[in-house]
């Protein structure tokens, strides 16, 4: 039988344990809070470079909001909306940004990658036009 001595300090390691693992995912949720304006401006450049090497001449500006199919954004000098969409495909996400105009018409999606593109061909257009049914 254990001393209560030694459960006491069995039952502090495991309590400075614990503590140090919910300090880690503190840490890590308060970097990943505090570290969105990075990650959006982030996006914003690699999409607007990946448009500058399209025959697209629009830009993204900023960041409107999340929804639950893509997140939103503005379009420099345009009254339309942007979304950055991913779908999976062949296991893999696949990511494309569509133009959406003020009275709810698509461009065609423009992909965000190599993988993408080789999907694009094989996805239907109604796909992407599930983005549109939802409230913006």
């Amino acid at each position: 039988m254990q001393s209560p001595e030694r459960r006491f300090k069995k039952l502090k390691e495991a309590g400075v344990f614990l503590a140090w693992i919910a300090g880690m995912f503190l840490i890590a949720g308060l970097a990943w809070f505090f570290s969105r304006p990075l990650r959006t401006g982030l996006m914003i450049r690699n999409i607007n470079t990946v448009l500058r090497n399209s025959p697209d001449s629009r830009q993204l500006e900023g960041r409107l909001y999340d929804s639950q199919r893509g997140t939103w954004y503005s379009v420099h000098n345009s009254e339309d909306r942007a979304v950055v969409i991913s779908i999976m495909a062949d296991g893999i996400l696949v990511p494309y940004l569509l133009f959406v105009s003020p009275q709810g018409g698509m461009t065609p999606p423009i992909p965000l990658g190599s993988h993408s593109a080789r999907m694009q061909e094989r996805l239907p257009r109604e796909v992407f036009q599930t983005v549109l049914r939802e409230k913006k």
